[in-house]
């Protein structure tokens, strides 16, 4: 894996300084990180489908507001959080950059966890 798009990747978040950002980073590897803003966040994670399973990993954090909502330096449990988000994989988004966004999260969940390392959520 290309890990060139995971290294300080701030474009996600440019033009929107100021404004909430989701950060996503590499424990082990404080370089390798992806900056979001919430907006593109808002668009995955706001229309949640149960399916009857309950909220899990990203879907309940924002929601509920819990994990990286509540604390600096939250590490996700990288299993529920990727099958959090492939919930939304077919999802039709309104903007190219909200599935940039989301490759991006997926990108840096496979990354750790094929490396077996660890991912911190911070929301500031």
């Amino acid at each position: 894996m290309d890990i060139g798009n995971l290294k300080n990747n701030y474009k996600l978040y440019e033009g929107f300084e100021g404004e909430e950002e989701i950060i996503l980073l590499i424990k082990e590897n404080p370089s390798i990180n992806i900056h979001i803003w919430c907006g593109y966040f808002d668009e995955i994670f706001k229309e949640a489908n149960l399916e009857g399973k309950g909220w899990k990993g990203f879907t309940r954090d924002y929601h509920q507001e819990e994990g990286a909502y509540t604390c600096d330096d939250y590490e996700i449990d990288l299993k529920e959080y990727k099958e959090d988000l492939l919930q939304y994989g077919n999802k039709k988004f309104k903007n190219e950059e909200t599935k940039e966004a989301y490759n991006l999260i997926l990108d840096i969940l496979d990354y750790a966890i094929n490396n077996n390392l660890t991912v911190i959520m911070e929301v500031s």
